[in-house]
C-alpha cells in the first residue's frame, strides 16, 4: 500500500515540476508589456507604444487632449478650434486599442488551464 502512494505522490510531485516550468516558460514569452523599474520610483512602465516619429506622438497627445476638452463640452472654450473630431477621436481609441495586453491576455488563457487542470 505505501508503495503504491508513494508512486502516486512522486507521479503528482513530477506532474506539478512539468507544470512550474511552463509557467516559467509562458511567464518569460508572454509577459512584455509592462517592465519593472528599480530604483527609487519603483512599479512598471509601458514599454511597447506604437508612434511613428515625434510628429505623430505630438499629433496623438494633441488629439488625446482635444477629446477630453470635448468630453467637457459644455465648459469648451469657443475660441478653441477642434477641426477633426472625428480624426482625433480615431487616434485616441488606436491608441488605446495598442496598449492592450494581449500577450499578458494568452499568457493568462494557459495559466488558467495550467490551474484548472488538476480540479477535473
Amino acid at each position: 500500500m505505501k508503495n503504491k502512494a508513494n508512486k502516486k505522490n512522486k507521479k503528482e510531485l513530477h506532474k506539478a515540476l512539468l507544470n512550474m516550468e511552463r509557467i516559467r516558460e509562458l511567464s518569460e514569452e508572454n509577459f512584455k508589456l509592462l517592465s519593472p523599474v528599480g530604483g527609487k520610483n519603483k512599479g512598471n512602465y509601458l514599454n511597447y507604444v506604437r508612434v511613428y516619429d515625434y510628429v505623430d506622438l505630438f499629433s496623438t497627445l494633441k488629439s488625446m487632449l482635444n477629446v477630453s476638452i470635448l468630453a467637457l463640452e459644455d465648459q469648451q472654450d469657443l475660441t478653441l478650434d477642434i477641426s477633426n473630431k472625428e480624426s482625433d477621436v480615431k487616434r485616441v481609441l488606436e491608441f488605446a486599442k495598442n496598449l492592450i495586453p494581449f500577450e499578458e491576455g494568452i499568457y493568462l488563457d494557459e495559466m488558467r488551464k495550467l490551474m484548472l487542470s488538476n480540479e477535473k
